[in-house]
């Protein structure tokens, strides 16, 4: 356990925090492993705590839209027959 308990779990919210940020921003956050021996949460970073699991479960839902958006979107495009494997014409000229 760090001799500064209220630093350590402030440096481990400055990257949640950060890893958050580049989620939502699109990129993508380096894996993430739980920090061994930070000891127990400071009393006084309970609701730093409690906003950044806010802020993760919001994420979470919109990258999850984000998600089932594109895949609805691959799923419209592959209704859509390719022009050189197709013997119909995919334009036709109705005015001549």
């Amino acid at each position: 356990m760090s001799a500064d308990p209220v630093r350590e779990w402030s440096e481990i919210f400055d990257r949640l925090e950060a890893d958050i940020a580049l989620a939502v921003s699109g990129g993508e956050p380096m894996p993430w492993d739980p920090p061994a021996g930070a000891g127990p949460l400071p009393v006084e970073l309970a609701g730093r705590a409690r906003r950044i699991l806010d802020a993760q479960l919001e994420s979470m839902t919109m990258l999850g839209k984000v998600r089932n958006g594109a895949l609805a979107h691959l799923d419209a495009l592959s209704t859509v027959p390719e022009a050189r494997n197709s013997a119909r014409p995919l334009f036709l000229d109705v005015q001549g």
